[in-house]
């Protein structure tokens, strides 16, 4: 068909269709030369073109908000990303700030300060390792565990060891096990101790025979005791003690009764046999009284002694002296054993001190003995063993109401006064 046919044959179907749909709206037709208006409602399903456009259009408005949208998923992935890397990097910080707390890298050397080490009996490598690093020898208890493994002698005996901080954990290995050093033991005496634990502690300390150690201390005299000296009970000065390995029993024991003679010549005390009651007195003042008390308490046993004693006839009454000989260590005992006077170190039936000290007692004991607290007591007793609170009598009347305090303590702390 021609395209001039075309298009009139279409132009009047288009007509034919606006004018059933004005009929069917009731609408006028328009007159004759009014412009041409095909729908002023469109039919169901046709879509207006200004319309299309108007989607066009909106479609390409809403392109820069994708955009936006696009950028800020962009910059929070950025962000995450940066976080990411900064918690990657603290934690590969921290791992390797922990690595190298549990691994530190050795000291180089030469090492600085002087310091010196002593290794007790029965230390093993563990306990050593822990105070080389507590005293910054080594960089770390582990490092030196290590070099010790290495090591062809892995023995170290005890005794002081001359060091340096900040040295490597091998060279302080070398010289904890360097065969070369002089060797030695030490020897604690504890305060008040007895003389049989004195002597169990040498032998344990040394490896010396406590049996031999037992047979010298039965022979006073060969360490210049007085003649009324039984044994060397009292003479075991309390103190450290560092002997070379190779030191004799008898050379022992002499060193520690050379100290008790020379502090009690610094007391003025030079006479044996006045130093041998000092001793006694002071060995009682270091079991019956607290160090603050010692001074009064001499005065005390001073008063008991004198020969014009009219309130205790001369008998000490100390609980440490009976115990001793019963050779117990708690201060009860039976109204029987507080009566037999066999024990020869029962105060309540033998007048006068003790055949021998019951202790080793320290230089404030002895310094007390010496220099006793003038006063009129004869009475003493602790009311709180807590505190060491001790009341003082002149009376037997009086003692008695102090004595029911400290009934009275020990019944409202029962296990305290066993």
């Amino acid at each position: 068909m021609p395209d001039a046919s075309r298009r009139e044959s279409h132009r009047q179907a288009r007509q034919q269709l606006h004018q059933r749909f004005l009929e069917q709206q009731n609408t006028p037709v328009a007159a004759p030369g009014a412009p041409e208006i095909l729908f002023d409602r469109l039919p169901v399903g046709e879509e207006p073109v200004a319309a299309q456009e108007s989607v066009e259009q909106d479609t390409t408005a809403s392109a820069p908000v994708g955009r936006r949208k696009r950028g800020r998923r962009n910059l929070i992935m950025v962000v995450a990303l940066l976080v990411f890397a900064l918690v990657v990097t603290a934690s590969v910080f921290t791992v390797r700030g922990i690595y190298k707390s549990l691994n530190p890298d050795d000291y180089p050397g030469p090492g600085g300060e002087n310091v010196e080490l002593t290794v007790e009996d029965g230390w093993g490598i563990q306990i050593i390792s822990r105070k080389l690093d507590e005293l910054d020898v080594v960089a770390s208890d582990r490092l030196f565990v290590k070099a010790m493994e290495e090591q062809d002698d892995q023995v170290i005996h005890p005794g002081t060891y001359a060091l340096r901080k900040q040295i490597p954990a091998a060279e302080a290995a070398a010289i904890m096990v360097d065969d070369t050093r002089e060797k030695v033991f030490y020897v604690g005496i504890t305060e008040n101790v007895r003389l049989s634990a004195a002597l169990q502690e040498i032998a344990d300390s040394s490896g010396l025979p406590l049996q031999e150690l037992q047979e010298l201390a039965n022979q006073p005299a060969k360490f210049g005791l007085p003649e009324g000296a039984q044994n060397l009970e009292g003479y075991l000065f309390p103190g450290g003690y560092r002997f070379p390995l190779e030191t004799s029993a008898e050379d022992v024991l002499s060193r520690m009764v050379r100290a008790t003679t020379e502090t009690l010549a610094e007391q003025g005390i030079t006479d044996p046999n006045e130093g041998y009651r000092v001793l006694k007195i002071a060995s009682i003042l270091q079991a019956e009284a607290q160090p603050k008390d010692y001074a009064t308490v001499a005065g005390a046993l001073n008063n008991r002694l004198a020969p014009d004693n009219r309130e205790t006839h001369g008998l000490l009454q100390v609980d440490s002296a009976v115990v001793y000989g019963l050779d117990r260590y708690t201060l009860q005992f039976t109204p029987a054993e507080k009566a037999d006077a066999s024990n020869p170190y029962n105060t309540y039936q033998h007048p006068g001190l003790p055949p021998t000290p019951i202790g080793s007692p320290a230089e404030s004991a002895i310094s007390a003995a010496v220099n006793p607290a003038s006063n009129d007591y004869y009475y003493w007793v602790t009311v709180n063993i807590e505190t060491g609170e001790t009341k003082f009598a002149s009376s037997y009347a009086e003692h008695q109401r102090n004595h029911q305090q400290f009934r009275d303590y020990c019944a409202a702390n029962e296990g305290v006064c066993q």
